[in-house]
């Protein structure tokens, strides 16, 4: 679910005009201004050399034309001629975080960013800011990493995550926090951290239901779950999360059970969670407790009776010369004297109504 750049570029150009971010690489872009209102670019006289409008407009020209190194230093000289009092000073701020993203210099443009924000923060320039931020964000997340004596040698993806975690929290409900929300949990579903990515695909469903990723973070936050489970020696409880979550995902998309073959994966977790349930028979019955391994044989057959795993259960069962006609619930009622291993783990998670229920 890769972010859609195209809508992330146009909101950076309504939220701040006089950015270049986005927009046509030509020279005439730089007479050209956004009327938001009319929904238009319009044509602008452009500003006389020598004055703090006209040297940043050369700034931009600059900037516009892919000569970043001649426009970081005309940069450098607004600043210094013309200083932060200006009421241009805003927009050179932000055309300087562009210079230093387009030179890779993506640390000193982020530092850049949040000093901007600390003194610009709720003002017409904050989205402008926030969305050059997200920019610097993915880039670390795509692997690039910052300085280090002037090598390229530290990681970055924790600095990108904590930019992504100030949007999400301080712009709860905004377009860009709703990029942030996904961006954050495809990054941890494709670097294997799958409990974070369930928790982030959850969040963009509970705070943005209305979403166009709401349908697919559904069903990533499924997959996630289910590739957090460990395995058959390790707690089920990831197989329950991910049974619950595709089944909700059917629930409210009908159809899709065979076009993205969520069948499959359904029958595939019943049958692993069956082995489970006989492995640990299994290992109660090498333990030397029998009463407890007969419960789990029961259950197994009993609770998956279309599983693999119930067949052999009842082999098990056949094995130990045990009536076989006897459910895991009986033993529960006629035993007296019951192992606490053998009753009191009986699973909560069964539904009562399950259709393979004995009652």
């Amino acid at each position: 679910m890769p972010v859609n750049r195209t809508a992330l570029g146009c909101m950076l150009v309504v939220a701040f005009a006089g950015s270049s971010l986005g927009a046509e690489p030509d020279r005439r872009r730089a007479t050209l201004e956004l009327d938001v209102a009319g929904g238009r670019w319009t044509e602008v006289a452009a500003p006389q050399a020598g004055t703090a409008a006209g040297d940043y407009q050369v700034a931009r020209v600059l900037e516009t034309e892919g000569k970043h190194r001649r426009a970081a230093r005309a940069i450098q000289r607004w600043v210094k001629k013309y200083g932060p009092d200006d009421e241009l000073y805003p927009r050179v701020a932000l055309l300087e975080a562009e210079n230093l993203i387009a030179r890779r210099e993506h640390y000193k443009a982020h530092l850049k960013l949040q000093a901007f924000l600390g003194t610009y923060g709720g003002s017409e320039f904050e989205e402008a800011a926030l969305t050059q931020e997200f920019l610097v964000a993915e880039v670390f997340l795509s692997g690039t990493r910052r300085k280090f004596l002037g090598m390229r040698i530290l990681k970055a993806d924790d600095i990108g995550l904590a930019i992504l975690d100030d949007i999400t929290v301080n712009h709860a409900g905004t377009r860009l926090g709703e990029l942030a929300t996904i961006t954050k949990a495809n990054h941890y579903f494709a670097t294997g951290d799958f409990v974070m990515a369930e928790f982030e695909y959850n969040q963009l469903v509970e705070n943005y239901n209305r979403s166009r990723y709401s349908r697919p973070a559904t069903l990533q936050a499924a997959r996630a779950a289910l590739a957090s489970f460990g395995g058959v020696p390790f707690d089920d409880a990831p197989l329950i999360e991910a049974d619950d979550r595709f089944r909700r995902y059917l629930t409210l998309y009908p159809g899709s059970a065979e076009q993205e073959g969520i069948g499959l994966i359904l029958n595939d977790i019943t049958e692993t969670r069956a082995a489970k349930e006989l492995a640990i028979g299994r290992y109660y019955e090498r333990a030397g407790q029998p009463k407890a391994a007969e419960f789990y044989y029961r259950s197994t057959r009993d609770y998956w009776p279309e599983t693999i795993a119930a067949i052999q259960a009842a082999e098990e069962l056949d094995r130990l010369g045990l009536d076989p006609t006897a459910t895991s619930r009986d033993l529960i009622r006629t035993e007296v004297e019951r192992e606490s291993t053998a009753v009191d783990t009986l699973r909560p998670d069964r539904p009562q109504n399950d259709p393979a229920s004995p009652e």
